[in-house]
């Protein structure tokens, strides 16, 4: 299960993410994600569940970037990592509530499973 950082800003209850982790599923998130994390609630929440580190390669994150020039370099993380791990043939998940990178898992990554917690649609 991947968690971006509108999906840890905005849980509410740290209870549920708990239970994930100990439903045995295995939290990861990019480098670029957790640098985005700096408010102490959510920083602890990634230490509290045990989140590991994984980085895609730094040129799908790029070939990402340039089809969604719109997505923030640590979403481009995310969907990398959500396609190389489709890729070998892991069953991803992602937790996020970001419309815009709902987008493009959906365009780039098939069968991900999106997790949403308080999805807020941005004004234009």
């Amino acid at each position: 299960m991947i968690l971006d950082s509108s999906g840890l800003f905005h849980i509410r209850n740290a209870y549920i993410i708990g239970e994930i982790s100990n439903g045995g599923y295995r939290l990861v998130t990019t480098s670029l994600v957790a640098d985005e994390v700096k408010d102490i609630r959510s920083r602890a929440l990634l230490d509290l569940i045990n989140v590991e580190i994984l980085d895609p390669d730094p040129n799908m994150i790029n070939a990402i970037k340039l089809r969604n020039p719109k997505l923030s370099d640590a979403d481009a993380s995310i969907v990398a990592l959500a396609s190389s791990m489709a890729t070998s043939g892991v069953e991803v998940s992602v937790v996020t509530d970001d419309v815009g990178l709902i987008k493009a898992l959906r365009k780039h990554v098939k069968n991900t499973k999106i997790i949403t917690i308080n999805i807020k649609e941005k004004s234009k």
